[in-house]
């Protein structure tokens, strides 16, 4: 379908052309040595012909650009041939120049989960913010009012309360915002899950509360199957089907009811990193093609997805997956710095490099026999690992560490080095967290 661009190139790439020119603090995990007195900058990294796995100290952070732009395109293409709309979440890279690889591929919005970071992808371009959760500080909504008024951007907000409504109206009263940008959409959460009205009444409130105040346009549906169930097992696919029955029943009525004023054909969002196929599939099996309305997935983890719960769990490994499956590109390179015990290994590395949420990191390379190798216990700067032969990864190995569930280890880092398939940095991605 039709749909106006959800950026400004031209803002996004003079933005991105100021960040290359930031120095880098003094000592900065993850890059080399300074050469001379000059502070290193992203562009500097880039420029400086580094091969990450011998001229870099470790530990430091890589993404494979030949995996980015694979699973960019395998999910640019799922969704045009579904008709589903993409507004990944920003906040699993924070990292702008991603962000631009996403929208390259068709992305319609780029999705945040707090005010700041709403603020950072405006600064970066982003003129379609999706922001997948509540807000209800006052400063917070003063913000986010003045950025849906801002000339040609669109910002949609989660609300879940008559309360919430009041609070965006109170920051428009005090601001003397236009937030002609202003979207609202009618958060349905699950019983002892996280934000959402619990009750079809409940929804009905706010869209009443919205529509009194004026405060703004009721554009649609917003939902998150997580905490309805996790995994793909009968009973959590069970649960995740019922949430999602409850939640296109609301929509469906709403619609009928035209609760969703406007021209534009109102949204659904929904659809994480886990089971978006499953969400995919059943939202237009009970609402038809998304012809008369937008069906917008939030999947952030799939551009650089993971060696352990997404590889295992995620969409692309399912029978009936129609495209190549994703392909993990984050990879943390450490060093064997101890081998006290005949069946214990030590990296340098640890809780403030990697996340551990979401099952083990693993080793990936080199092992003699392919396969990999888990991480069986993280402290803050050392992980634990028990080969089996004790020849293998000896003390000074440099290896290469897959982790497992990508937001809580990219948060970790401030560069993150692109690389060919050569591990030749050509590029890199800085993040704002």
């Amino acid at each position: 379908m039709p749909h106006t661009a959800g950026i400004d190139y031209e803002a996004m790439d003079e933005a991105l052309r100021t960040l290359d020119r930031v120095p880098l603090p003094v000592g900065l995990k993850g890059v080399p040595p300074e050469r001379g007195e000059a502070p290193w900058t992203p562009a500097g990294i880039r420029a400086a012909g580094l091969n990450a796995r011998s001229d870099l100290p470790t530990p430091f952070a890589l993404l494979r650009r030949s995996a980015l732009a694979h699973n960019a395109e395998v999910m640019g293409r799922y969704c045009a041939d579904r008709g589903a709309l993409l507004a990944p979440h920003g906040k699993t890279t924070m990292a702008p120049a991603l962000w631009r690889l996403q929208f390259e591929h068709g992305t319609w919005a780029l999705t945040v989960g707090l005010p700041h970071q709403a603020v950072t992808a405006h600064r970066f371009g982003i003129r379609r913010i999706l922001l997948a959760n509540e807000a209800a500080d006052p400063r917070s909504l003063e913000t986010l009012v003045r950025l849906a008024g801002e000339a040609g951007t669109e910002v949609y907000c989660f609300v879940d309360s008559v309360a919430g409504v009041r609070a965006y109206r109170a920051a428009i009263d005090s601001t003397g915002a236009e937030a002609a940008g202003l979207r609202f959409l009618i958060d349905i959460g699950v019983p002892n899950g996280r934000t959402g009205c619990r009750s079809r009444a409940e929804a009905e409130a706010v869209a009443r509360e919205i529509e009194q105040s004026g405060t703004a346009v009721v554009s649609g549906i917003g939902a998150y199957e997580g905490p309805a169930g996790e995994g793909r097992s009968p009973e959590s696919l069970r649960s995740v089907g019922a949430y999602l029955d409850s939640v296109t029943g609301i929509f469906h009525e709403f619609h009928t009811k035209g609760v969703f004023p406007g021209d534009a054909p109102p949204v659904l969002s929904i659809g994480g990193s886990g089971v978006f196929d499953v969400v995919d599939r059943h939202v237009q099996h009970d609402l038809g093609s998304p012809d008369s309305y937008r069906l917008v997935l939030r999947s952030g983890c799939y551009l650089v997805h993971d060696h352990g719960h997404y590889a295992a769990l995620g969409p692309s490994t399912r029978p009936g997956w129609a495209y190549t499956p994703f392909q993990g590109s984050l990879e943390i390179g450490a060093t064997v710095i101890s081998r006290p015990q005949a069946d214990l290994a030590l990296l340098n590395i640890g809780q403030r490099d990697i996340g551990s949420d979401k099952g083990p990191a693993t080793v990936i390379d080199p092992l003699p026999t392919g396969g990999s190798l888990p991480i069986v216990k993280l402290n803050d700067q050392h992980a634990f690992v028990r080969p089996d032969d004790p020849a293998i990864l000896p003390v000074g190995t440099r290896v290469q560490v897959g982790i497992s569930h990508p937001c809580t280890t990219l948060d970790k880092w401030r560069v993150l080095l692109v690389t060919d398939d050569d591990y030749n940095v050509i590029d890199t991605a800085a993040t704002i967290f």
